[in-house]
């Protein structure tokens, strides 16, 4: 009996550590073929073309990152922008359907755009407090798959499907959050992968939800480190005071230059009464 049960201990801590070994080699692997940890860290900057299907509609736009999490989305739609931007602290948006001027996106709407993170979950991703286990194999539009669970940091969980043959990643699966679909699972896959200075991306994705097409993208003219003024993803008109609602200091120190000219231009009349 205890033979059988150190037996039954052996195969569960090994299966234990071959899941373990197979996540880190998994993961080793995808990064090495989108060109490596060193060369994507070295990446700060990102411009995109961008055409969106949307059912019948299609619109074109362009996509502007900066590491490590700021971002902006416009989108030309009958001659009117719509425009995403997270600027790392504020998430805004602009839709001239509901007016042309710039308002802070809703709770629920900021959280997803809160959470893109430019450099890939993957890279370092112990140190950033996300766990990942193996799943095992799933078969995804007839390419045979290692599926990965992700438990990030806030406790959010994704599922992300690598090809098997040559181990990139080709499909992501989470959880609706917010809206009409919220609790619904939603699947995007990657594709038509392509080399843009040594690095591999995808410039294909397709969003799905309960197997309905929701979404396509097609990504062009993919420029890496190109030079970008980062205030283009601050909020227009953000306010001038710091969040405790205290002045900030530059403010402060223009008011005491001012106070000192008022008073030495008070000083000069009664001299020269």
């Amino acid at each position: 009996m205890k033979l059988k049960f150190s037996i039954l201990l052996f195969a569960v801590f090994s299966c234990f550590s071959l899941s373990a070994q197979d996540v880190d080699e998994i993961v080793n692997a995808y990064i090495e073929v989108i060109g490596g940890a060193d060369a994507i860290k070295k990446i700060k900057t990102q411009k995109t073309d961008l055409t969106m299907t949307m059912g019948p509609m299609e619109l074109g736009g362009t996509m502007v990152a900066a590491s490590p999490d700021k971002s902006r989305t416009d989108i030309d739609f009958q001659g009117k922008s719509f425009t995403n931007a997270y600027n790392g602290e504020v998430a805004w948006m602009i839709n001239p359907m509901m007016g042309e001027d710039p308002q802070k996106m809703p709770e629920a709407e900021a959280e997803e755009i809160k959470n893109r993170k430019f450099e890939p979950e993957f890279i370092d991703y112990k140190e950033k407090g996300h766990a990942i286990e193996y799943v095992g194999t799933s078969e995804v539009e007839g390419a045979e798959c290692h599926e990965l669970k992700m438990t990030k940091k806030d406790g959010t969980i994704e599922h992300h499907y690598f090809d098997t043959e040559n181990n990139v990643l080709i499909m992501t699966k989470t959880t609706i959050k917010q809206g009409p679909g919220k609790g619904q699972q939603a699947e995007t896959y990657l594709s038509d992968y392509q080399e843009v200075d040594g690095l591999m991306f995808p410039f294909f994705m397709e969003t799905k939800a309960n197997g309905q097409s929701v979404m396509k993208m097609t990504f062009k003219n993919m420029v890496l480190n190109p030079e970008i003024d980062e205030s283009i993803f601050d909020f227009p008109g953000a306010e001038t005071k710091a969040d405790d609602g205290k002045e900030p200091a530059a403010s402060k120190e223009k008011e005491m230059e001012k106070e000192g000219k008022s008073k030495g231009k008070k000083g000069k009349k009664k001299a020269n009464k």
